[in-house]
This record gives C-alpha cells, structure tokens and sequence, in this order.
C-alpha cells in the first residue's frame, strides 16, 4: 500500500536535516508522526520515527548526565493553592492556562514550545490559586527539576488529548516520568500526590470513544475532567474541582466594633480548628486567644465558639483574645 504522504510532512523532513540538537530532532519527528496518516502502508515508516525518537531520547539523556550548571527554574508559590499543569506534547497546556488566567504563554501547534514553567493566577470566585504550565512529559527528556517542582506542588493537572489516536502510548510514556520522578509507585495505581485528570478537545467528535479506550486501561473512569479550552467548555467546572482537590477553606474575619472583611479571605485546610486560624492570623494570637463570635453563611445571628471549634468554608470569624502584656 502506498504511504501517500502529504506535503507538509516533506517539509518536516526537510526540517530535520538542519536540525542540530536532540530536542529539535524529537519535536520535528514527532510533528511527521502527527502529519502522517495512519494506514498499513506506513506501519513500516512509523516504526523507523519511533526507533529513530527513542534513539534521540537515550542521547538527550546521556547529554543531561554530563552537563552541568544548567540554571533550575523556580516559581515563588502564590494564591490559594500551587496547580502544576502536567502531560504530553500538544496537548493545549499553554492554551489552558492562557484562557484561564492572565498569563501570555507562548503558543504553537508543535511539540516542546514550553521550555521553563510559566505561571498564572486562576479566579476561583474571590480566591486565586497559581496555575503553572511545564514542559511536556516524556521519557529521557523531562528534567529532573520538573519533577521536584512537581513533588512540591499541591495538585498535578494531567491534562491529555482526547482526540489523539496515540493517547494510550502518549499516557505510557507519561507513567514512566511520573515513576521516573517518584510520584507513580511502580506496578500500582497509587501515587504520592494528588492527580487531577482533565481530558481536552472535547470538541472533536471521536473524544468519548478515546476517551472510553483510554478508562478501558487505566483506572481513572469518571475522574477525568472533560474540557476544550478552543471552544470554553467545562472550564467553570474544572476551576470548582481544582477548589475541591485542594481541599480548602475560605474564612472571613472581621474585627471587633468594625465591619467583616469579605474580600480577602483566609484559606486554611479543611477541617480547620479555629486554634488553627488564630495560627494562620498570628503566631501569638493562639496564645491570647479567648473566644471567637462566629456567623455561618446565610445565617445573622453568631455563635460563640472556642479554639476546637471545627471551622466550614465562608465562616466569618471575630476573634476576642486577651491584651498583651
């Protein structure tokens, strides 16, 4: 059977014969794999790509060995929340957190565009919470600096393509950086952080059936989050279940004889204790702390509450604590 390639995919070959590092080879042979059509008569083709990528990732690897003083990115946490956005290439990382926070992440349609973790401020209702997009995953590739930024992190975001008909070599290759890195156990589907699964594109027609062949192997069911950051579907509800993964609390306060402070509000752990608070306000108010009057939301008259008193999301609390001496 002839290949029938098209012509963009000659101008990717044309690509990589000047392309010089192992990096810029990956990318490009894996832009052909993308162009190329999947048929019998490019079963022989596809295999030579794949042999030549993993050849081109174990050089990339032995590169990183003997290189040194590389500078590591950091990000200063911020918000309510730190949310490391995680997964393959192309898989609209930069285009989520684009369309979802005011960053100006740089944005093509080809594999490794992001090369430093770049972040943004999510609006969750009257909280903020850091959104930061990484590097692609992939074997021999991902540095080790992602993988401890990740392991600091509060959620990692997999974000996957649910319109991609490699999806289950793509989240293969993802398993093996998440054990490389020490998040994924081996040989169970346990993990050391907590994993949000969004599933984008859901534009496209084909995405339940992919969708439906990657939960056939992987036990993650209803836990993926569909979205498709092209057309603005879900987004709302992928923020709500960022909130819900971090399993937090907003509290307002407000000062005795003045008015609440609802704009600004603290966000502490669920189950929270107001002892808890008191620490969070003020090292020294845990000492002096007396009582609290504390109003539920939707309720006008207050309680009187002590430190153990379990706090819930939008209490409003006015701390009474004894003078300093």
């Amino acid at each position: 059977m002839v290949a029938n390639l098209p012509p963009h995919y000659h101008t990717k070959e044309a690509e990589l014969k000047n392309a010089k590092t192992p990096e810029e080879k990956i990318a490009i042979l894996l832009e052909m794999m993308a162009i190329m059509p999947k048929h019998k008569g490019t079963e022989k083709l596809q295999k030579e790509l794949k042999s030549k990528i993993a050849k081109l990732r174990k050089e990339a690897a032995e590169k990183k060995v003997i290189s040194r003083g590389s500078p590591v990115p950091t990000i200063e946490r911020e918000g309510a929340g730190q949310i490391i956005i995680a997964g393959p290439p192309n898989t609209g990382k930069s285009s989520l957190l684009a369309v979802t926070t005011k960053a100006k992440p740089e944005i093509a349609d080809y594999p490794f565009t992001t090369k430093i973790p770049q972040p943004g401020m999510l609006q969750y209702q009257d909280i903020q919470i850091q959104l930061i997009d990484t590097p692609a995953l992939l074997p021999g590739i991902s540095e080790n600096w992602l993988g401890d930024m990740m392991r600091k992190s509060d959620i990692i975001l997999i974000l996957l393509d649910l319109s991609d008909d490699d999806i289950l070599e793509k989240m293969e290759q993802t398993m093996q950086v998440l054990e490389q890195f020490k998040i994924k156990l081996p040989d169970t589907w346990e993990f050391t952080k907590k994993i949000l699964w969004v599933g984008n594109k859901i534009d496209v027609p084909s995405w339940q059936d992919i969708r439906n062949v990657l939960c056939d192997l992987y036990p993650i069911g209803n836990q993926i989050v569909p979205i498709s950051v092209l057309q603005n579907i879900n987004l709302d509800l992928l923020a709500e279940q960022i909130f819900k993964k971090l399993e937090i609390i907003r509290v307002y306060t407000k000062i005795p004889g003045k008015p609440p402070e609802m704009k600004d509000p603290y966000t502490i752990a669920a189950n929270s204790t107001l002892e808890d608070l008191a620490r969070a306000i003020h090292k020294d108010l845990v000492k002096t702390f007396r009582y609290a009057r504390l109003w539920k939301q939707g309720t006008g008259n207050p309680i009187i509450a002590g430190r153990d008193y379990v706090l819930e999301d939008r209490d409003l609390v006015e701390i009474h604590a004894e003078e300093m001496k």
